[in-house]
């Protein structure tokens, strides 16, 4: 097995639940390299986390394979394969840390050690608190700490027996904007230094951007589109994963008629008297948004079409006024608008 190889592969994975006409996830086929961290994002009922609990050998497969580190450990054709939960080398963190609320921090980080000795049990959880900040609490009961320190504690259990693979089930969706933007950081932080490999599941566009290598969207099942978080913020392949990131415009070529999904942010306004570039449009809204405004238009060439722009010249703009919408080539970093 080498570094080239992938950790956690579904092959033609299916999972159909007896109440619902359509597979809930329908054969994907996926895999996540050493050291990746593969966002699968989807509105709820996409398939996300039924894909997430495959892997952890919470479900099992009704058609296709399950693998990790190349071992089968679900084989939809010969169940007997199957490697239960406790046996695959995973590390779970769910939405609510489910910490043992009458352990310790350091009784909950030594929890998976059990077959470590006291003293290499003990350098572990000191290392593991550590890691995520937490050191001088091993005392402390989770009634004791913080939203955000649970979710830390919850990640150094997690970590502690050197899982192959991490698994996170959206890990942030219950703290608030600011301490979900503070933890995703140190996640991000943490899981880089160590090289760990991890699965998050979630909703939140934020956080696939803000901490995976690699996306996956979801959709009734099937896999729509995967890439780079600029990838699939940039160059979406469907109005579906566009609007998984924020507002998007159809905007069409006007030889062939091909839409191409393009950021309100990449928009440059270009008043008619200076250049010929871009679609012309007409001015139909403008709103101060801050620093920015927001300017919708509508574009001569398909009048049934809107589209919003995100400018800072926008003040300069009325409604009614004609003038040239262009878009800017694809930047190196990701821009997002809450």
């Amino acid at each position: 097995m080498s570094d080239q190889d992938p950790i956690l592969s579904f092959e033609d994975v299916t999972r159909q639940y007896r109440a619902q006409s359509a597979p809930a996830v329908g054969q994907v086929s996926l895999s996540i390299a050493h050291g990746q961290v593969l966002a699968l994002i989807g509105e709820s009922g996409s398939g996300k986390t039924t894909l997430l609990r495959l892997a952890a050998g919470l479900e099992s497969p009704d058609g296709g394979r399950v693998l990790i580190d190349g071992n089968v450990v679900a084989d939809a054709e010969n169940q007997r394969k199957e490697v239960p939960p406790e046996k695959r080398q995973l590390g779970l963190v769910f939405q609510d840390g489910a910490l043992f609320p009458h352990l310790n921090a350091f009784r909950n980080v030594s929890y998976g050690l059990r077959h470590c000795s006291q003293s290499e049990k003990a350098a572990r959880v000191v290392e593991c608190l550590e890691l995520v900040d937490l050191s001088g609490k091993e005392k402390r009961f989770p009634h004791e700490l913080s939203g955000g320190e649970r979710q830390r504690l919850a990640l150094a259990r997690a970590l502690a027996p050197s899982p192959k693979l991490l698994l996170l089930d959206e890990p942030f969706s219950h703290l608030d904007p600011a301490l979900r933007r503070k933890l995703r950081e140190e996640i991000h932080s943490i899981l880089s230094r160590l090289g760990q490999t991890a699965l998050m599941v979630t909703h939140d566009p934020e956080d696939a951007l803000a901490i995976a290598s690699r996306v996956a969207i979801m959709d009734r099942g099937n896999i729509l589109q995967t890439g780079s978080p600029s990838e699939v913020y940039l160059e979406p392949v469907d109005q579906y994963c566009a609007e998984r990131f924020g507002p998007a415009n159809g905007v069409r070529d006007r030889e062939s008629g091909n839409i191409r999904w393009r950021r309100p942010e990449d928009a440059r306004w270009i008043p008619c008297d200076l250049a010929e570039e871009g679609d012309m449009v007409t001015v139909t809204s403008v709103r101060s948004m801050g620093p920015i405004w927001e300017v919708r238009v509508t574009p001569d060439s398909h009048a049934e079409d809107s589209w919003l722009c995100f400018l800072k010249e926008g003040g300069r703009i009325q409604p009614g006024e004609r003038g040239r919408v262009a878009w800017r080539g694809s930047p190196a970093q990701v821009s997002w608008k809450s």
